[in-house]
């Protein structure tokens, strides 16, 4: 039985909505590796928020700041790409424009972080931690996250910023620096991070997230010993402060911290440029594995080569019961709409075969 088709089918119904809260409800309450093992095909999902901006017919720039717009975005990721969850437009730059970066801003591109106000070390003393319902486009994705749970009833994931990727956006490169001559207050640049992230997810999950995505990509410059003094103990803390499973998402070539990462607390772990058949023995089942295709071969192949690429996953990873296919990281704005579907028809299609 297709368990999350099922189920998607259902939430996306109003006439419905009664029997579709029903079982996003039931869903929820289990564990997530169990969600996964019976959703009777492989669940597929996508960080797709900028391709699905400007697929909608918006601009990133626009909608980074009008809820309506990301809902749309959102909206277009699940009703014509097919995605299995609703994934809130991850925004890097979010949470450090809120503490005082200045962001750039632009029509085909995700935000990025232009200025870091922690010149020296001791700036930290002077950061204010943000109100998410007030400051900076905290309140935009609030907004957003609202209008996703007022409308289906299907699986929604929102992303918060991990705790060394935050520090390094607010003291730049300086922060490698630091590390080695003054490691005290990195940690205690840290220490404030985590407040950042805990306030604004604890707000996304009252808004209306089922899940959290920690979003870590610097982790992966860091050595597995220096990755756990500098980001793995803070992510620990962001997990365990937070009353909704957590998926750990670290991008680059992280397998050197996999079996680090195992032990954030996180229900699940996204990953980019690892060796999968090496992963899925490394992982334990009690941890959701998701991933790996290229970003960049999405944005840059045919269709056709993104069928082979996902075919040649689903081969790996054929005993793996607890693992979703998604992209690595998240997805270039210029993505085509065909390459989203031939990764949602490849792996939906090989799971509906008998074993």
């Amino acid at each position: 039985m297709n368990v999350i088709g099922l189920m998607n089918w259902f939430g996306m119904r109003k006439p419905l909505w009664l029997l579709s809260k029903v079982f996003l409800m039931v869903a929820t309450s289990i564990s997530f590796p169990r969600m996964v093992r019976i959703a009777g095909r492989r669940i597929v999902a996508a960080s797709a928020g900028a391709p699905s901006v400007l697929l909608s017919g918006s601009t990133i720039k626009k909608a980074v700041t009008n809820p309506d717009l990301l809902f749309k975005a959102v909206e277009y990721s699940v009703k014509t790409m097919g995605l299995d969850v609703m994934c809130l437009f991850v925004d890097m730059s979010m949470e450090a424009e809120a503490c005082g970066c200045q962001v750039h801003f632009d029509d085909f591109q995700a935000p990025s972080v232009i200025t870091h106000p922690v010149k020296t070390i001791d700036d930290v003393a002077s950061l204010k931690v943000p109100d998410p319902y007030r400051d900076g486009r905290m309140p935009v994705f609030l907004a957003t996250m609202r209008l996703m749970k007022k409308n289906y009833n299907l699986l929604k994931i929102a992303e918060a910023i991990g705790p060394f990727t935050l520090a390094a956006h607010l003291a730049g490169t300086e922060i490698y620096l630091y590390m080695r001559k003054n490691p005290s207050k990195v940690h205690a640049l840290l220490e404030y991070s985590i407040k950042v992230s805990i306030r604004y997810a604890q707000a996304l999950i009252v808004s209306g997230a089922d899940m959290i995505i920690i979003a870590e990509p610097t982790g992966s410059q860091l050595s597995p010993a220096v990755y756990e003094e500098f980001s793995l103990a803070y992510t620990r803390k962001i997990i365990s402060s937070l009353t909704k499973p957590c998926i750990l998402h670290i991008c680059g070539k992280a397998g050197h911290i996999v079996e680090k990462m195992c032990q954030s607390g996180a229900v699940a772990l996204n990953l980019d440029e690892v060796d999968m058949s090496q992963v899925i023995k490394i992982v334990p089942d009690s941890i959701v594995v998701t991933g790996n295709i290229s970003p960049s071969k999405f944005a840059r192949s045919s269709p056709e080569e993104i069928v082979r690429e996902t075919s040649n996953l689903l081969e790996i990873v054929k005993t793996r019961k607890e693992f979703i296919f998604a992209p690595g990281c998240d997805l270039a704005p210029q993505t085509p709409l065909e390459n989203i579907l031939s990764l949602v028809n490849t792996a939906t299609k090989y799971n509906s075969r008998p074993n």
